[in-house]
């Protein structure tokens, strides 16, 4: 399949954009950049963790694709470093069980979080910095979810992390779905054009690469099989695994960000419609590293 697999994984990703107009939106080959990047990387930073007011917990999108990503990382010895803020603390520390990703979680909050995000590169030096739905301030300086609402009041201001890297020249790559996560800047006048309220949300911190995904989980997803395809070995967790995920996130308090339930849905999709998606990203990557072999030979 040589780089069609790349692009056959973008594609089904793609499902379920035109829900919030960003279906509108072309950034082809954000995947194989993504995993050419990561390949080479030594020490990663992941920032996630998407608040949701009603319930004052995370949501279920972003950990799983966090974790999913770290956990490829890990297979390959890259170091990685998670970050999030104390309404996914747990949440991603469950996920992480499940697979057993070894990374540190560091918690930012609302005091002192200048100097949290300067500590993080001097403890850990990354060499590439990653979000995957995290909410990012808008123009304005304010944060929002898709409806608009205000959460700046509850989510530490992570853009910093992004902002920092650039300065010194470190290699930032977001993942996002709805125009108002960490990563958008990249692509606001389209967000503005096709996204509801895409003005008043849209992020404006943007970052090297950015994937569009119409699940942020599923970007993770798909980055981890990018990885497995120029490794040469398979990364990707099971659909059992997966299941075991959303049920110990569902146990740590999270819920449905579209629907703001705590139940085995993501961006109000069932289970079955979001493993769809990752068989057909693990049956693509299973043709690809045939392929990689058959053409080795």
């Amino acid at each position: 399949m040589g780089n069609d697999s790349y692009n056959h994984i973008e594609n089904v990703i793609r499902k379920n954009l035109d829900n919030r107009g960003m279906d509108h939106i072309e950034l082809k080959g954000s995947l194989e950049k993504s995993a050419k990047e990561l390949i080479k990387a030594e020490t990663v930073i992941i920032v996630t963790g998407f608040v949701v007011r009603d319930s004052m917990t995370g949501e279920t999108d972003g950990p799983i694709g966090a974790v999913s990503l770290a956990s490829a990382l890990e297979k390959l010895g890259k170091k990685v470093i998670l970050i999030t803020d104390e309404f996914s603390e747990l949440i991603l520390m469950n996920c992480c069980t499940v697979l057993g990703v070894k990374a540190p979680i560091e918690v930012a909050y609302h005091d002192s979080i200048e100097m949290f995000c300067i500590d993080i590169f001097e403890n850990y030096k990354p060499s590439h910095v990653v979000a995957i739905e995290r909410p990012g301030r808008a123009a304005d300086g304010n944060c929002y979810s898709m409806r608009g609402e205000d959460l700046s009041d509850l989510v530490p201001n992570t853009d910093l992390i992004f902002e920092i890297a650039k300065k010194k020249g470190i290699s930032t790559l977001a993942v996002g779905d709805g125009g108002n996560e960490v990563g958008m800047g990249l692509v606001r006048e389209q967000v503005k054009d096709v996204v509801a309220n895409g003005e008043k949300i849209c992020a404006a911190v943007s970052t090297d690469i950015l994937l569009l995904a119409g699940v942020s989980n599923w970007g993770g997803h798909a980055i981890s099989g990018a990885l497995s395809i120029m490794s040469g070995k398979k990364l990707l967790h099971n659909a059992q695994e997966e299941k075991w995920i959303l049920e110990s996130m569902i146990q740590a308090g999270a819920v449905d960000g579209c629907t703001k339930k705590n139940e085995l849905t993501v961006d109000g999709l069932s289970f079955d419609e979001n493993l769809e998606v990752l068989t057909s990203i693990s049956s693509l990557v299973d043709r690809g590293l045939k392929a990689t072999v058959i053409n080795g030979m």
